[in-house]
């Protein structure tokens, strides 16, 4: 079986007793082992955040660098979840600002569209993030909210690889007929 991606979704729990980016020394750690992890699986990318950690942009895009070099020493891309970080660090434009700052092609947006809770709608976001989206990620496929016409032929210009879904195991069989009839009617 292939695993193209991993998700760390342990900072949400660290982040909980280490609240500042500053004092993420270990969890810096944990996440290259992740990386490693990774690797050793045979994925291509993973998706990386400090959760509800705070701290500054030069605090996160020091890690992010660090995590980039990782990500680079085993051939494996890393992305940081955009929802999670526009909820606790910023702006998407901030992160996009910082991937390019590192300037590494192993550090991107792992872009999850949080459209209409949050943010802007889907083909907006590829937009802005264009050819820095390491993979895409959402949850259940929403068609009274979402253009899927506009949001698929935005993505078409800057990806074509796994659309990864976060869906509880009872909505797994709907989103995927759904996902079916969108990629044959617009992809």
């Amino acid at each position: 079986m292939e695993i193209a991606t991993l998700s760390s979704d342990w900072p949400g729990y660290y982040s909980s007793f280490c609240p500042r980016l500053r004092h993420w020394e270990r969890g810096l750690e944990i996440l290259k082992s992740d990386i490693e992890l990774a690797e050793d699986l045979g994925a291509k990318a993973i998706l990386v955040h400090f959760a509800g950690a705070r701290g500054t942009l030069e605090q996160a895009k020091e890690m992010l660098s660090e995590l980039a070099y990782e990500g680079e020493r085993r051939d494996v891309r890393v992305g940081y979840e955009s929802g999670l970080w526009t909820r606790y660090l910023g702006t998407l434009e901030d992160l996009c600002r910082i991937v390019d700052e590192v300037g590494s092609k192993y550090l991107g947006v792992y872009l999850h569209n949080w459209w209409p809770r949050s943010g802007r709608p889907p083909h907006e976001e590829i937009e802005l993030v264009g050819d820095r989206i390491v993979c895409l990620h959402s949850s259940e496929i929403d068609l009274e909210n979402v253009d899927y016409r506009l949001m698929l032929t935005t993505l078409k210009k800057y990806y074509d690889w796994y659309w990864v879904f976060e869906v509880e195991l009872k909505d797994a069989k709907k989103n995927l007929e759904l996902w079916r009839r969108l990629m044959a009617e617009y992809w």
